[in-house]
Protein backbone atom coordinates (compact mmCIF):
# COMPACT_ATOMS: atom_id res chain seq x y z
CA UNK A 1 0.00 0.00 0.00
CA UNK A 2 2.92 2.24 0.64
CA UNK A 3 4.17 2.00 -2.54
CA UNK A 4 0.84 2.60 -4.19
CA UNK A 5 0.78 5.75 -2.53
CA UNK A 6 4.30 6.67 -2.86
CA UNK A 7 3.18 6.34 -6.79
CA UNK A 8 0.44 8.48 -6.31
CA UNK A 9 2.48 11.32 -5.00
CA UNK A 10 5.34 10.69 -7.60
CA UNK A 11 2.29 11.02 -10.34
CA UNK A 12 1.28 14.21 -8.93
CA UNK A 13 4.89 15.89 -8.95
CA UNK A 14 4.89 14.47 -13.00
CA UNK A 15 2.00 16.32 -13.49
CA UNK A 16 2.99 19.44 -11.83
CA UNK A 17 6.21 19.24 -13.70
CA UNK A 18 4.46 19.23 -16.81
CA UNK A 19 2.26 21.47 -16.83
CA UNK A 20 4.07 24.34 -15.12
CA UNK A 21 6.88 23.34 -17.76
CA UNK A 22 4.33 23.99 -20.49
CA UNK A 23 3.53 27.47 -19.13
CA UNK A 24 7.04 27.91 -18.38
CA UNK A 25 8.29 27.26 -22.00
CA UNK A 26 5.55 28.88 -23.32
CA UNK A 27 5.64 32.12 -21.66
CA UNK A 28 9.27 32.41 -22.60
CA UNK A 29 9.40 31.93 -26.17
CA UNK A 30 5.70 32.56 -27.15
CA UNK A 31 3.80 34.85 -25.21
CA UNK A 32 3.79 36.05 -21.90
CA UNK A 33 -0.07 37.22 -22.13
CA UNK A 34 -2.94 35.96 -20.08
CA UNK A 35 -4.11 33.68 -23.56
CA UNK A 36 -1.08 31.56 -23.34
CA UNK A 37 -1.85 31.05 -19.39
CA UNK A 38 -5.50 30.04 -20.59
CA UNK A 39 -4.75 27.93 -23.49
CA UNK A 40 -2.26 26.03 -20.65
CA UNK A 41 -5.30 25.77 -18.33
CA UNK A 42 -7.93 24.73 -20.58
CA UNK A 43 -6.12 22.01 -22.91
CA UNK A 44 -5.03 20.34 -19.54
CA UNK A 45 -8.57 20.23 -18.30
CA UNK A 46 -10.34 19.13 -21.50
CA UNK A 47 -7.12 16.33 -21.70
CA UNK A 48 -7.86 15.22 -18.31
CA UNK A 49 -11.89 15.36 -18.31
CA UNK A 50 -11.58 13.24 -21.71
CA UNK A 51 -8.89 10.87 -19.69
CA UNK A 52 -11.77 10.23 -17.15
CA UNK A 53 -13.46 8.37 -20.22
CA UNK A 54 -10.86 6.47 -22.02
CA UNK A 55 -10.45 3.37 -20.06
CA UNK A 56 -8.36 2.04 -22.86
CA UNK A 57 -6.03 3.76 -22.71
CA UNK A 58 -3.29 1.88 -20.75
CA UNK A 59 -0.92 3.61 -17.91
CA UNK A 60 2.16 3.03 -19.63
CA UNK A 61 0.92 5.04 -22.98
CA UNK A 62 -0.65 7.83 -20.95
CA UNK A 63 2.65 8.19 -19.28
CA UNK A 64 4.53 8.05 -22.68
CA UNK A 65 2.46 9.80 -24.62
CA UNK A 66 2.44 12.66 -22.16
CA UNK A 67 6.13 13.08 -21.91
CA UNK A 68 6.30 12.78 -26.13
CA UNK A 69 3.30 15.44 -26.35
CA UNK A 70 5.94 17.98 -23.64
CA UNK A 71 9.00 16.84 -25.92
CA UNK A 72 7.16 17.62 -29.33
CA UNK A 73 6.20 21.18 -27.92
CA UNK A 74 9.55 21.82 -26.62
CA UNK A 75 10.73 21.08 -30.21
CA UNK A 76 8.27 23.34 -31.82
CA UNK A 77 8.79 26.16 -29.70
CA UNK A 78 12.08 26.39 -30.36
CA UNK A 79 11.50 25.88 -34.15
CA UNK A 80 9.20 28.54 -34.99
CA UNK A 81 7.90 30.29 -31.75
CA UNK A 82 6.26 32.90 -33.59
CA UNK A 83 4.24 31.03 -36.35
CA UNK A 84 0.67 31.17 -35.35
CA UNK A 85 -0.01 27.80 -34.90
CA UNK A 86 2.36 27.07 -32.31
CA UNK A 87 0.31 28.03 -29.40
CA UNK A 88 -2.21 25.98 -31.30
CA UNK A 89 -0.43 23.07 -31.47
CA UNK A 90 0.81 23.94 -28.17
CA UNK A 91 -2.71 23.43 -26.67
CA UNK A 92 -3.13 20.16 -28.73
CA UNK A 93 0.16 18.85 -26.70
CA UNK A 94 -0.90 20.29 -23.37
CA UNK A 95 -4.21 18.31 -23.61
CA UNK A 96 -2.22 14.79 -24.71
CA UNK A 97 -0.30 15.51 -21.36
CA UNK A 98 -3.52 16.28 -19.55
CA UNK A 99 -5.04 12.31 -20.49
CA UNK A 100 -2.86 10.98 -17.90
CA UNK A 101 -3.94 13.35 -15.22
CA UNK A 102 -7.72 12.10 -15.94
CA UNK A 103 -6.87 8.65 -16.56
CA UNK A 104 -4.70 8.63 -13.22
CA UNK A 105 -7.65 8.81 -11.40
CA UNK A 106 -10.18 6.39 -12.73
CA UNK A 107 -7.09 3.85 -12.85
CA UNK A 108 -5.77 4.29 -9.72
CA UNK A 109 -9.05 4.53 -7.56
CA UNK A 110 -9.71 0.49 -7.14
CA UNK A 111 -6.07 0.00 -5.78
CA UNK A 112 -6.33 2.81 -3.14
CA UNK A 113 -10.29 2.19 -2.37
CA UNK A 114 -10.50 5.71 -0.99
CA UNK A 115 -11.38 8.85 -2.87
CA UNK A 116 -9.82 10.87 -0.57
CA UNK A 117 -6.40 9.29 -0.29
CA UNK A 118 -5.90 9.24 -3.24
CA UNK A 119 -6.60 12.74 -3.83
CA UNK A 120 -4.27 13.39 -0.61
CA UNK A 121 -1.27 11.29 -2.30
CA UNK A 122 -1.67 12.98 -5.68
CA UNK A 123 -2.10 17.10 -4.31
CA UNK A 124 0.91 16.84 -2.05
CA UNK A 125 3.14 15.14 -4.84
CA UNK A 126 1.50 17.93 -7.12
CA UNK A 127 2.13 20.86 -4.67
CA UNK A 128 5.83 19.78 -3.93
CA UNK A 129 6.32 19.16 -7.99
CA UNK A 130 4.69 23.30 -8.66
CA UNK A 131 7.50 24.51 -5.98
CA UNK A 132 9.96 22.22 -7.55
CA UNK A 133 9.64 23.58 -11.23
CA UNK A 134 10.16 27.06 -10.18
CA UNK A 135 13.17 26.70 -7.97
CA UNK A 136 14.89 24.11 -10.29
CA UNK A 137 13.70 26.46 -13.29
CA UNK A 138 15.29 29.30 -11.01
CA UNK A 139 18.30 27.70 -10.25
CA UNK A 140 19.66 25.56 -13.17
CA UNK A 141 17.79 27.06 -16.13
CA UNK A 142 15.87 25.38 -19.26
CA UNK A 143 18.50 22.34 -18.77
CA UNK A 144 16.30 21.31 -15.88
CA UNK A 145 12.87 21.74 -17.87
CA UNK A 146 14.52 19.71 -20.30
CA UNK A 147 15.78 16.30 -18.85
CA UNK A 148 13.54 16.18 -15.87
CA UNK A 149 10.13 14.95 -18.01
CA UNK A 150 12.39 12.21 -19.16
CA UNK A 151 13.59 11.36 -15.75
CA UNK A 152 10.22 11.58 -13.81
CA UNK A 153 8.77 8.95 -16.77
CA UNK A 154 11.69 6.61 -16.49
CA UNK A 155 10.95 6.46 -12.51
CA UNK A 156 6.53 6.35 -13.20
CA UNK A 157 6.54 3.50 -15.98
CA UNK A 158 8.21 0.53 -14.16
CA UNK A 159 5.48 1.69 -11.06
CA UNK A 160 2.26 0.95 -13.71
CA UNK A 161 2.74 -3.10 -12.90
CA UNK A 162 1.91 -1.99 -9.61
CA UNK A 163 -1.33 -1.53 -11.01
CA UNK A 164 -3.12 -4.11 -13.48
CA UNK A 165 -5.98 -2.62 -15.84
CA UNK A 166 -8.81 -4.16 -17.27
CA UNK A 167 -8.75 -3.52 -20.90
Amino acid sequence: MIRKRLYATLTGFHLAFLQFSYFLILQINVSSTYITYMVVVISWMLGAVAGLWMHRLRLEVGIALGVVSYYAVYYLILWDPLARTTLMLSALGVGLSGLWAGRFFTAMLPHLRRVDALFFHENNGFLVGVVAVFVGFTTLGRDFLFWTPLALTILLLPGTRLFPTRQ
